[in-house]
């Protein structure tokens, strides 16, 4: 059985990415604002590319 990916994962990225940087700013603040703009970005991406290649798998795998 074939699990389709859950339609609300992509919207979990602005959360994922409020997180990430909220934790980069507390705990790794020595990189200053890039080190946070980067964790958020690369953090917030992540749910959405995953969802995608999660859907392309889904539906390259159609018996």
């Amino acid at each position: 059985m074939k699990m389709k990916p859950p339609a609300w994962l992509p919207f979990l990225g602005p959360v994922i990415a409020a997180a990430a940087g909220a934790l980069a700013g507390e705990f790794w603040l020595g990189g200053g604002f890039w080190m946070v703009f980067a964790a958020g970005l690369i953090c917030g991406f992540t749910p959405i590319i995953g969802y995608r290649l999660w859907k392309w798998s889904h539906h390259r795998r159609k018996d």
